[in-house]
């Protein structure tokens, strides 16, 4: 049996939590670079929209020396943008584990203050 790191736990906590939430699943990953952004259908089977640091627009300002947590606010503008074309208001917010603060938390700010429910 293996042994689950404090991530992985709450990774499982967090899912199924929203499994039951039924709503459309708005995801975060990072690295040490990069941050990525995606919506998922409720049922997990479609990519609805997504964004990260390593389109065109905003790749260029990483090399400018523009905080990694400002890039993070502009992928959350950018995706919450694109999003809103679409029709979706309500997400369910999914930190794929990781604690609420720096990025993750800009991300989220940036999305919320777009007017979108997460």
């Amino acid at each position: 049996m293996r042994i689950l790191s404090s991530r992985e736990k709450r990774v499982l906590k967090i899912r199924k939590k929203i499994k039951e939430l039924n709503f459309i699943r708005l995801t975060v990953y990072k690295t040490s670079k990069h941050i990525y952004v995606q919506a998922f259908s409720s049922d997990g089977q479609e990519v609805i929209e997504s964004a990260s640091s390593l389109e065109k627009s905003i790749k260029d300002n990483l090399y400018v020396g523009i905080k990694k947590i400002d890039i993070a606010r502009m992928v959350g503008d950018l995706f919450s943008k694109r999003i809103l074309l679409k029709g979706i208001k309500k997400m369910a917010f999914d930190r794929s584990g990781f604690k609420f603060h720096g990025r993750i938390k800009a991300v989220a700010d940036a999305v919320k203050s777009n007017g979108i429910n997460c």
